[in-house]
């Protein structure tokens, strides 16, 4: 009884051990006790959960940075003050922060999975967008980087948006990015400004 333990106890620790590997511990060593089959066999269990927890410290570090990634750009997405989209191969609405659904006055998580084209059966001010960004899409597949400016036609006036957009991705992973501002009060500064030059030198000419 005493010889069939002391043969049998390194096998209940494989047992142990293996049942352990099954659970995801793998911090389990097995006691290499000879150099015979049964000691190699040992060694290499334990070769194998040191390989096998190593493994999992990795998987667990690349999980950590990338959820620690994705939180960071979700933060200056939220934060950013320009309107940022981004669309899937068939031009689908994948995502879109804050500032894109303050800028277009909409709700924008009600457009996600919308394919662009169908955003002007939604909402008629979304017709010259709509085609910007159709032609976004085409533009951007041979050219590094698409800008255009946009007006659109709102109740309460006419709304002017700048975007630039961009493709990621390849083959059926291939996308759109499409960063947009409002530059409408821009514009209209720069109109004042440009009235009130023509004004100044037509006093000018009015006094010679």
């Amino acid at each position: 009884v005493l010889l069939s333990n002391r043969l049998s106890a390194p096998l209940n620790a494989l047992v142990e051990g293996t049942r352990a590997v099954a659970q995801g511990d793998f911090s389990r060593r097995a006691a290499v006790a000879s150099r015979d089959e049964l000691g190699q066999l040992t060694q290499s269990f334990n070769s194998m959960t040191l390989q096998l927890a190593e493994a999992q410290s990795r998987v667990e570090r690349n999980q950590a940075q990338l959820a620690h990634a994705k939180a960071y750009l979700e933060s200056v997405l939220a934060n950013l003050s320009a309107g940022v989209l981004t669309f899937d191969s068939v031009l689908r609405l994948r995502s879109a922060n804050p500032s894109a659904a303050q800028i277009l006055g909409t709700d924008c998580d009600a457009l996600v999975g919308v394919a662009v084209q169908e955003w002007p059966a939604r909402e008629a001010s979304f017709v010259t967008l709509a085609q910007a960004l159709a032609d976004a899409f085409e533009g951007a597949a041979t050219d590094a980087a698409w800008q255009r400016q946009v007006e659109r036609e709102l109740k309460d006036g006419t709304q002017v948006l700048l975007l630039r957009a961009t493709r990621f991705g390849e083959a059926e992973g291939a996308g759109l990015i499409v960063v947009f501002d409002d530059v409408t009060h821009l514009l209209q500064a720069q109109r004042d400004a440009a009235w009130a030059e023509v004004a100044r030198r037509l006093a000018h000419e009015i006094k010679n």
